[in-house]
Protein backbone atom coordinates (compact mmCIF):
# COMPACT_ATOMS: atom_id res chain seq x y z
CA UNK A 1 0.00 0.00 0.00
CA UNK A 2 1.36 3.43 -0.97
CA UNK A 3 2.38 5.60 1.98
CA UNK A 4 0.89 9.05 1.34
CA UNK A 5 1.92 12.03 3.44
CA UNK A 6 -0.78 14.02 1.64
CA UNK A 7 -4.00 12.78 0.06
CA UNK A 8 -6.34 15.48 -1.26
CA UNK A 9 -9.71 14.46 -2.65
CA UNK A 10 -12.27 16.54 -4.54
CA UNK A 11 -11.41 19.97 -3.13
CA UNK A 12 -13.74 22.81 -4.10
CA UNK A 13 -12.94 26.48 -3.49
CA UNK A 14 -14.45 29.71 -4.84
CA UNK A 15 -12.95 33.19 -4.73
CA UNK A 16 -16.02 35.40 -4.87
CA UNK A 17 -17.79 34.21 -8.02
CA UNK A 18 -14.76 32.45 -9.51
CA UNK A 19 -14.36 28.69 -9.19
CA UNK A 20 -10.66 28.34 -8.39
CA UNK A 21 -10.50 24.65 -7.41
CA UNK A 22 -12.99 22.32 -9.07
CA UNK A 23 -12.97 18.91 -7.35
CA UNK A 24 -9.18 18.87 -7.19
CA UNK A 25 -7.41 15.68 -6.11
CA UNK A 26 -3.69 15.30 -5.41
CA UNK A 27 -1.38 12.86 -3.64
CA UNK A 28 2.20 13.08 -2.40
CA UNK A 29 4.02 9.89 -1.48
CA UNK A 30 6.56 9.66 1.32
CA UNK A 31 10.10 10.32 0.15
CA UNK A 32 9.00 11.91 -3.14
CA UNK A 33 9.37 15.36 -4.72
CA UNK A 34 6.19 16.39 -6.53
CA UNK A 35 5.86 19.47 -8.72
CA UNK A 36 2.90 21.73 -9.49
CA UNK A 37 2.77 23.62 -12.78
CA UNK A 38 0.23 26.23 -13.82
CA UNK A 39 -0.08 29.64 -15.40
CA UNK A 40 -0.18 32.83 -13.33
CA UNK A 41 -3.46 33.01 -11.45
CA UNK A 42 -4.25 29.33 -11.96
CA UNK A 43 -4.75 28.80 -8.22
CA UNK A 44 -1.50 27.15 -7.12
CA UNK A 45 -1.08 29.39 -4.07
CA UNK A 46 -4.75 29.00 -3.18
CA UNK A 47 -4.39 25.22 -3.27
CA UNK A 48 -1.36 25.37 -0.98
CA UNK A 49 -3.16 27.73 1.42
CA UNK A 50 -6.12 25.35 1.63
CA UNK A 51 -3.87 22.34 2.26
CA UNK A 52 -2.08 24.21 5.06
CA UNK A 53 -5.31 25.39 6.68
CA UNK A 54 -4.94 29.08 5.83
CA UNK A 55 -8.12 28.92 3.74
CA UNK A 56 -11.07 26.59 4.15
CA UNK A 57 -12.37 24.45 1.33
CA UNK A 58 -16.09 24.31 0.57
CA UNK A 59 -16.02 20.58 -0.15
CA UNK A 60 -13.55 17.72 -0.28
CA UNK A 61 -11.09 16.16 2.14
CA UNK A 62 -7.43 16.55 3.09
CA UNK A 63 -5.77 13.55 4.71
CA UNK A 64 -2.21 12.60 5.52
CA UNK A 65 0.21 13.95 8.08
CA UNK A 66 -1.24 16.51 10.53
CA UNK A 67 -0.82 20.14 9.56
CA UNK A 68 1.75 20.72 12.31
CA UNK A 69 4.02 18.26 10.47
CA UNK A 70 3.95 20.47 7.36
CA UNK A 71 6.49 23.26 6.76
CA UNK A 72 5.20 25.90 4.33
CA UNK A 73 7.25 28.44 2.36
CA UNK A 74 4.83 31.05 1.03
CA UNK A 75 5.29 32.80 -2.29
CA UNK A 76 5.50 36.31 -0.84
CA UNK A 77 7.88 36.98 2.03
CA UNK A 78 8.26 40.43 3.58
CA UNK A 79 11.18 41.09 5.91
CA UNK A 80 11.53 44.46 7.70
CA UNK A 81 14.66 46.20 6.42
CA UNK A 82 16.15 46.77 9.88
CA UNK A 83 15.77 43.14 10.93
CA UNK A 84 18.76 40.83 10.87
CA UNK A 85 18.04 37.59 9.05
CA UNK A 86 19.11 35.69 12.14
CA UNK A 87 16.42 37.50 14.13
CA UNK A 88 13.87 36.38 11.56
CA UNK A 89 15.13 32.81 11.90
CA UNK A 90 14.70 32.94 15.68
CA UNK A 91 11.15 34.21 15.19
CA UNK A 92 10.33 31.35 12.82
CA UNK A 93 11.87 28.78 15.15
CA UNK A 94 10.06 30.30 18.12
CA UNK A 95 6.74 29.75 16.36
CA UNK A 96 7.59 26.16 15.45
CA UNK A 97 5.86 23.42 17.42
CA UNK A 98 7.82 21.85 20.30
CA UNK A 99 10.24 19.23 19.07
CA UNK A 100 10.47 20.74 15.59
CA UNK A 101 13.01 23.45 16.37
CA UNK A 102 16.32 22.48 14.77
CA UNK A 103 19.41 21.87 16.83
CA UNK A 104 22.82 23.31 16.11
CA UNK A 105 23.70 19.99 14.50
CA UNK A 106 21.27 20.69 11.67
CA UNK A 107 23.49 23.41 10.26
CA UNK A 108 26.61 21.38 10.94
CA UNK A 109 25.32 18.74 8.50
CA UNK A 110 25.46 21.23 5.62
CA UNK A 111 28.47 21.46 3.36
CA UNK A 112 31.07 23.96 4.66
CA UNK A 113 30.47 26.35 1.75
CA UNK A 114 26.71 26.45 2.39
CA UNK A 115 27.18 26.74 6.16
CA UNK A 116 29.54 29.68 5.66
CA UNK A 117 27.04 31.49 3.42
CA UNK A 118 24.24 30.86 5.90
CA UNK A 119 26.28 32.12 8.86
CA UNK A 120 27.34 35.21 6.91
CA UNK A 121 23.73 36.10 6.10
CA UNK A 122 22.61 35.37 9.67
CA UNK A 123 24.15 38.63 10.92
CA UNK A 124 23.22 40.76 7.92
CA UNK A 125 20.25 43.13 7.96
CA UNK A 126 17.54 42.56 5.40
CA UNK A 127 18.12 45.86 3.59
CA UNK A 128 21.69 44.75 2.82
CA UNK A 129 20.60 41.46 1.23
CA UNK A 130 19.40 40.76 -2.27
CA UNK A 131 15.97 39.22 -2.80
CA UNK A 132 17.59 35.94 -3.79
CA UNK A 133 19.77 35.86 -0.67
CA UNK A 134 16.77 36.48 1.58
CA UNK A 135 14.66 33.85 -0.13
CA UNK A 136 17.44 31.25 0.01
CA UNK A 137 18.12 32.00 3.68
CA UNK A 138 14.45 31.74 4.64
CA UNK A 139 14.09 28.52 2.68
CA UNK A 140 17.07 27.03 4.53
CA UNK A 141 15.44 28.08 7.81
CA UNK A 142 12.21 26.31 6.78
CA UNK A 143 14.03 23.18 5.64
CA UNK A 144 15.85 22.94 8.97
CA UNK A 145 12.52 22.48 10.78
CA UNK A 146 11.64 18.86 11.38
CA UNK A 147 8.63 18.11 9.17
CA UNK A 148 7.27 15.26 7.08
CA UNK A 149 6.09 17.41 4.18
CA UNK A 150 7.61 20.64 2.86
CA UNK A 151 5.26 22.73 0.72
CA UNK A 152 7.21 25.35 -1.24
CA UNK A 153 5.51 28.02 -3.34
CA UNK A 154 7.99 28.92 -6.11
CA UNK A 155 11.08 28.31 -3.96
CA UNK A 156 13.56 29.44 -6.63
CA UNK A 157 11.71 32.55 -7.84
CA UNK A 158 14.14 35.47 -8.08
CA UNK A 159 17.08 33.28 -7.07
CA UNK A 160 20.27 33.23 -9.13
CA UNK A 161 21.68 29.95 -10.53
CA UNK A 162 24.17 29.48 -7.67
CA UNK A 163 21.57 29.64 -4.91
CA UNK A 164 19.11 27.69 -7.06
CA UNK A 165 21.67 24.89 -7.20
CA UNK A 166 21.99 24.93 -3.40
CA UNK A 167 18.19 24.78 -3.03
CA UNK A 168 17.83 21.67 -5.16
CA UNK A 169 20.80 20.09 -3.45
CA UNK A 170 19.08 20.60 -0.09
CA UNK A 171 15.76 19.22 -1.39
CA UNK A 172 17.49 16.14 -2.76
CA UNK A 173 18.99 15.53 0.68
CA UNK A 174 15.50 15.71 2.20
CA UNK A 175 14.29 13.05 -0.22
CA UNK A 176 17.18 10.81 0.85
CA UNK A 177 15.90 11.18 4.44
CA UNK A 178 12.44 9.97 3.33
CA UNK A 179 10.95 13.46 3.57
CA UNK A 180 8.46 14.70 0.98
CA UNK A 181 8.31 17.94 -1.01
CA UNK A 182 5.46 19.57 -2.92
CA UNK A 183 6.58 22.63 -4.87
CA UNK A 184 5.04 25.07 -7.32
CA UNK A 185 7.11 26.54 -10.13
CA UNK A 186 6.98 28.35 -13.45
CA UNK A 187 10.28 26.81 -14.51
CA UNK A 188 9.30 23.73 -16.46
CA UNK A 189 12.87 22.45 -16.41
CA UNK A 190 12.63 22.10 -12.62
CA UNK A 191 9.84 19.53 -12.80
CA UNK A 192 11.71 17.73 -15.56
CA UNK A 193 14.97 17.52 -13.62
CA UNK A 194 13.87 17.22 -10.02
CA UNK A 195 10.27 16.01 -9.66
CA UNK A 196 9.32 12.35 -9.34
CA UNK A 197 5.92 13.34 -10.73
CA UNK A 198 4.04 16.58 -11.30
CA UNK A 199 0.56 18.05 -11.57
CA UNK A 200 -0.75 20.65 -13.98
CA UNK A 201 -3.40 23.07 -12.69
CA UNK A 202 -5.59 24.64 -15.36
CA UNK A 203 -9.04 26.22 -15.06
CA UNK A 204 -9.50 24.77 -11.60
CA UNK A 205 -8.69 21.17 -12.50
CA UNK A 206 -5.58 19.05 -11.91
CA UNK A 207 -3.90 16.48 -14.12
CA UNK A 208 -1.06 14.26 -12.92
CA UNK A 209 1.89 13.38 -15.14
CA UNK A 210 4.55 10.87 -14.18
CA UNK A 211 7.20 12.46 -16.38
CA UNK A 212 7.82 15.28 -18.84
CA UNK A 213 7.65 12.95 -21.84
CA UNK A 214 4.00 12.10 -21.17
CA UNK A 215 3.01 15.79 -21.17
CA UNK A 216 5.03 16.47 -24.32
CA UNK A 217 3.45 13.51 -26.09
CA UNK A 218 -0.08 14.55 -25.13
CA UNK A 219 0.52 18.11 -26.35
CA UNK A 220 2.40 17.11 -29.51
CA UNK A 221 5.38 19.18 -28.39
CA UNK A 222 9.10 18.80 -28.91
CA UNK A 223 10.04 20.51 -25.63
CA UNK A 224 8.52 20.88 -22.20
CA UNK A 225 8.29 24.65 -22.68
CA UNK A 226 6.23 24.15 -25.83
CA UNK A 227 4.10 21.57 -24.04
CA UNK A 228 3.42 24.06 -21.23
CA UNK A 229 2.20 26.69 -23.69
CA UNK A 230 0.13 24.20 -25.67
CA UNK A 231 -1.50 22.84 -22.52
CA UNK A 232 -2.53 26.20 -21.04
CA UNK A 233 -3.81 27.60 -24.36
CA UNK A 234 -5.69 24.65 -25.80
Amino acid sequence: MTDHVLDVQDLVFHRKDQLVLDRVSLAVERGKIVGLLGANGAGKTTLFDVICGLRRQEAGSIRGVPVHRIAYLTQVITVPDALQLGELARLVYGLAAPGRIPTKGTLDQCKPKIRKKFERLWHRRAHACSYGEKRWFILMVILAIDADLYILDEPTAGVDPEYRFYIWEALSQLREKDKSVLFATHLVTEVERHADAFYFLKEGTLRRFDDAASLMQECGAESLEEAFVNYVTR
